[in-house]
């Protein structure tokens, strides 16, 4: 048995796997280098940010009204966990103070190599600053600002959204005013105060099967808060019979059939009727048919809350009504904003209200423990009295009295002091809310809250608001030069929380709108010299101190429980009466003598709910005036924390307006 060895020669080249460990240590080496760098210092690894925002419907919002803000952040580098910050001004010469910032935050983790889509609903008071994005990391930043005059309409938007954008711009032509905008239903925000800047939402010919749960409430909130819905017929019938969109839909769509459509003008004289037109076939289960063809109904009109929502059974995507000349003063007719939208009348809520409400003995012992501090006042006098006796008697030595004397006031001042600044009852502040519901349709309500939130320590406060809150507006006060910057906190389930800085004895006030279902019905039908009344109560809470004003006259209802039900007539005042039992006719209702036996209610119903308008005490002339103190009313905005107490006054108010002689 024999063995060889052979040895590279001189000019032989090294074995292959030499080369290939020599490259995988190298590599190694490479990798423990890079670990050491990254643990070591970070900051010469640290992340990559870009900012991608994409603001309003399209780049387009309207002025003075919330809009949603979407902001693309992508991220090359290592990862990273920080803070995405917007910046917007509030105030300004228009708000009556100088203007001040509002950030909005959330947090925000970035994983390596990603992108990631962060929505905000932001509210500029003014545009002529910039709006800055920030995103804030120990591991990398980046900041961007957008000029707003780019993108703001002075007039609200229309929303398109339809399958593949089948119905062009030009099909409403070009007179008019409002900007429309066509989106995709993932474009839709899911926030309703993203919304408030939009005048109608038009729907064609698109399946909302893929809208998110946070979508569709948001679209129910912007209709029962005042927006408008205009819903399209199509040729695809099945779409409309989708749970998604059933709930917005006044009819039950069956089929489809080609009919003869005759066309009004705006002065209600029949056109030329169009031939074979694409209708569906539904069967009307709420609202009022405004406009019927061979038996079906074309045109439906419901509300919802404070909104109102339109269907019109015709295709107008298709010939030969899309080829129709008249086709855009039709739809531009659909789109007219509806007669008989005032606004409830507003409360007031300034500095001068505030300032008769913290005076006020009740309101004071809300944070000031006035019984303590009354008998603590009344012990130390009775002890000065001890005092002065016993040096009169002279029974104890002077320099004894001087001690005891010197030791009574050492402890009477470290008692009151504990007392009143580090034990007993004063709270850190008190948040005062102040509602009005204004009764809508379908039983909902409209919330007019007033908030007061008052310090009396330096310290942080955050307001948690409720769902369904649309607009919160801060109330300038003359005597700040420079508000305190606010926070706001959104997160993406849609809450939000409002956090304050607020100094000693200091306040804000706030204005805060609701939309929310209070099934409460008061309705009324005036006859000759009689009202009739009627009330049921299907709400979760009861009523006190209830009264019906009508001009020249006042009924105490007392109290009205829930589930309670009744139909009253009240008798109205003639002519002669009101001359003869005020010297001179008026039209108006009068609340001089309506008082409470809580002096805040008294306070806020006089100051705030029903103003004195130049110092007369008649509102609201030619007016029937159903209101009532809603009982443990439910809290919208708050405050956690047990150091902070929180006082709710909420209001039930429905104003029938009265037909005068020459309307009747």
């Amino acid at each position: 048995m024999s063995f060889s060895v052979k040895t590279p020669g001189r000019g032989s080249t090294p074995a292959p796997q030499l080369n290939l460990r020599a490259g995988a240590a190298l590599s190694c080496l490479g990798s423990l280098c890079r670990l050491f760098i990254f643990f070591l210092f970070p900051s010469l690894c640290g992340a990559e940010i870009f900012i991608e925002p994409r603001i309003g419907f399209h780049g387009v919002f309207q002025l003075g009204r919330p809009f949603p803000l979407e902001i693309e952040l992508s991220n090359s580098g290592r990862p990273a966990e920080g803070t995405l910050e917007i910046a917007v001004w509030k105030g300004g010469a228009t708000k009556g103070g100088a203007p001040y910032p509002l950030y909005y935050r959330r947090d925000v983790f970035l994983s390596p190599q990603s992108r990631k889509t962060v929505q905000f609903t932001v509210d500029p008071d003014f545009i002529s600053r910039p709006l800055k994005i920030m995103f804030l990391s120990p591991t990398g930043t980046a900041s961007r600002e957008i000029d707003l005059r780019r993108h703001f309409s002075p007039s609200p938007v229309i929303l398109l959204v339809s399958e593949g954008n089948t119905i062009p711009a030009v099909s409403l032509g070009s007179t008019l005013t409002n900007r429309l905008v066509a989106l995709t239903l993932a474009e839709l925000p899911p926030d309703p105060r993203a919304l408030l800047g939009v005048s109608h939402l038009i729907l064609y010919d698109q399946s909302l099967r893929d809208l998110s749960r946070s979508q569709l409430l948001a679209l129910d909130t912007w209709l029962t808060a005042g927006g408008r819905m205009v819903i399209l017929g199509s040729l695809n019938y099945s779409l409309y019979q989708e749970p998604a969109i059933s709930r917005f839909l006044p009819v039950r769509v069956t089929g489809t059939k080609r009919i003869s459509f005759h066309p009004t003008s705006g002065q209600s004289d029949r056109l030329s009727p169009i031939a074979d037109v694409w209708a569906q076939v539904s069967t009307v289960i709420g609202g009022k048919v405004l406009a019927e063809a061979q038996g079906m109904p074309v045109l439906v009109e419901t509300s919802r809350g404070k909104g109102r929502i339109t269907y019109l059974s015709l295709d107008v995507g298709r010939p030969p009504l899309s080829q129709w000349d008249g086709l855009p003063r039709f739809l531009q007719n659909l789109l007219a904003p509806a007669g008989g939208d005032e606004l409830a009348p507003r409360t007031r809520w300034d500095d001068a209200v505030f300032s008769q409400l913290i005076l006020s003995p009740s309101f004071i012992s809300t944070y000031l423990p006035t019984g303590s501090l009354f008998v603590g006042i009344v012990g130390y006098l009775i002890g000065l009295g001890l005092f002065s006796w016993l040096w009169q008697r002279q029974g104890f030595t002077r320099r004894t009295l001087v001690a005891a004397f010197l030791l009574f006031v050492v402890l009477s001042t470290c008692g009151g002091y504990l007392l009143f600044s580090r034990g007993g009852s004063i709270p850190d502040g008190v948040l005062l809310s102040s509602s009005v519901m204004e009764s809508s349709a379908d039983g909902y309500v409209e919330i007019q809250s007033n908030l007061a939130m008052f310090s009396t320590q330096i310290r942080q406060y955050s307001l948690q608001m409720e769902r369904g809150w649309m607009e919160l507006v801060p109330v300038a006060a003359p005597s700040r030069d420079r508000p305190e910057p606010a926070v706001v906190f959104q997160d993406g389930s849609g809450s939000s929380r409002f956090q304050l800085p607020l100094r000693e004895w200091d306040y804000r006030l706030f204005r805060i709108r609701f939309v929310d279902r209070f099934p409460l019905r008061a309705e009324f039908e005036q006859q000759a010299g009689k009202l009739r009344m009627r009330l049921n109560n299907q709400s979760a809470k009861d009523l006190v101190d209830c009264w019906l004003v009508i001009p020249g006259q006042r009924y105490a209802l007392g109290d009205i429980p829930r589930g309670a039900s009744w139909t009253k007539e009240f008798p109205l005042a003639s002519e002669e009466n009101q001359e003869r039992s005020s010297g001179r006719r008026s039209d108006s209702v009068d609340f001089r003598e309506i008082s409470f036996k809580d002096k805040t209610r008294e306070i806020l119903f006089h100051s705030s709910f029903f103003p004195r308008d130049e110092g007369s005490v008649r509102w609201s002339t030619g007016a029937a005036v159903f209101f009532g103190w809603v009982k443990d009313p439910d809290r919208r905005v708050s405050v956690d924390d047990p150091r902070i107490r929180n006082y709710d006054y909420t209001l039930f108010r429905t104003i029938f307006p009265l037909a005068g002689p020459e309307d009747e």
